[in-house]
């Protein structure tokens, strides 16, 4: 859809605090890397310069957050920038996200209604602070939840599987519950899975990640409580088989970066734990498919320590957009029922300090660092670096960039 927006800036003289915008050009976009997708404009004079960054929709609100700030980073050359958002609605994590903006640029939302007259509404700072909290999504059952509607002999029998693969946590087994299935995992990958079939359940293996055919063709096995109260042996050594697999990938090197760090992070040892704790479970399912902020938040790591929960968001692929939509989550965060509900696994509080820990490879840190010319609290949002030989020797070391916390911490007596 073609939008005359140069005429609707001047059907509201009075919606910015300059006129006479002039439009950036389309190959002046491409030459300067804007997102071409945005109309973007400009105004003001020496010590005072206006943007405006426009779309009539916005399917990624990390995407025009950036965009509007590499814009206003464009136009400023240090001078005070203001930056207008203009498109037909925000969310509320986007409203908030703004207010995380300053140095010298300063963000401001416009509602543009098209069928309305007049069909601009600039949004005042304080509708943002008096939005409702969210609601993250349902609770994650437990074990006792999730076997609610079982009948009694297999509820005994969902115990013994309990056990058994409770007893492979020194192996980095972890368990994740859903309402109707349960996952068993080592890292990112999945090793088997119990799943609810009325009052029953079945339980396999799962081995989708293994590429090779005859090999997950051996591997794929059920799982059964036989007579004694015991899984049978076939299904267990296979689940053993599985692991000293996976656990050979990692010991020769060759588990993928992203499966190897994932592996670390979710076990939490070493200089993650002295200096995070231990790692915690995310609580909240999303009770429809549609809710990605939930979905997004699960790949985050959380960990608990002392009555605090810390947040770490990796980043390692396009810094600048992973790092705009963690402050839009960010955002999320602040607003929701974590600061409520949070508990530890004693079902003692938990408190969240405000901080998203961005954890990145040596050479990615420069990149993230240009978001702390945009950020009203850049101690919110630290910048971790891995060293350079983690994928050999671990994480035995983190260096931190943020501004109070300008150390390195080293960890001694890990491998």
């Amino acid at each position: 859809m073609s939008i005359s927006w140069n005429m609707i800036w001047e059907a509201h003289p009075d919606a910015f605090i300059v006129k006479d915008l002039k439009e950036y050009p389309d190959d002046k976009k491409k030459a300067s890397r804007l997102p071409v997708q945005f109309a973007y404009f400009m105004g003001g004079e020496t010590t005072l310069r206006v943007g405006i960054i426009a779309s009539s929709s916005v399917p990624r609100e990390d995407e025009f957050l950036l965009a509007g700030l590499l814009w206003g980073n464009r136009l400023s050359n240090g001078a005070k920038t203001v930056i207008y958002y203009v498109a037909p609605n925000f969310s509320t994590s986007f409203l908030t996200g703004l207010t995380k903006i300053g140095g010298t640029i300063f963000a401001r939302a416009v509602y543009w209604r098209e069928k309305l007259s007049p069909s601009l509404y600039p949004i005042p700072e304080k509708q943002t602070s008096n939005q409702p909290r969210y609601v993250l999504g349902e609770e994650r059952p437990d074990w006792k939840r999730w076997a609610e509607g079982l009948n009694p002999v297999v509820r005994q029998q969902l115990t013994t599987v309990k056990s058994f693969f409770s007893d492979l946590t020194a192996r980095r087994v972890r368990i994740e519950i859903k309402p109707q299935s349960i996952s068993f995992l080592w890292g990112h990958f999945e090793i088997a899975e119990v799943r609810r079939k009325g009052k029953k359940f079945e339980l396999s293996t799962k081995v989708k990640w293994l590429k090779k055919g005859e090999q997950m063709v051996k591997w794929q096995k059920q799982g059964w409580v036989d007579a004694s109260g015991s899984l049978n042996p076939e299904f267990c050594a296979t689940i053993v088989s599985i692991l000293d697999y996976l656990e050979s990938l990692e010991q020769e090197g060759k588990l993928r970066t992203q499966d190897l760090l994932a592996l670390l992070l979710h076990q939490g040892d070493g200089v993650l734990k002295s200096l995070w704790g231990s790692p915690w479970s995310w609580p909240w399912l999303p009770k429809e498919r549609a809710e990605n902020t939930v979905m997004e938040l699960e790949e985050w790591y959380f960990y608990q320590w002392n009555g605090q929960l810390s947040v770490v968001c990796p980043i390692f692929e396009k810094p600048l957009t992973k790092a705009a939509q963690s402050v839009l989550l960010a955002s999320v965060l602040e607003r929701s029922m974590l600061l409520v509900f949070a508990k530890d696994d004693k079902g003692n509080p938990l408190v969240w300090d405000g901080r998203v820990h961005w954890l990145t490879a040596l050479g990615k840190e420069e990149e993230l660092r240009r978001w702390y010319c945009w950020l009203t609290d850049v101690d919110k949002f630290p910048i971790w670096t891995l060293p350079e030989n983690w994928q050999d020797k671990g994480i035995y070391e983190l260096n931190c960039q943020g501004s109070l916390l300008n150390h390195s911490l080293m960890q001694k007596g890990y491998s």
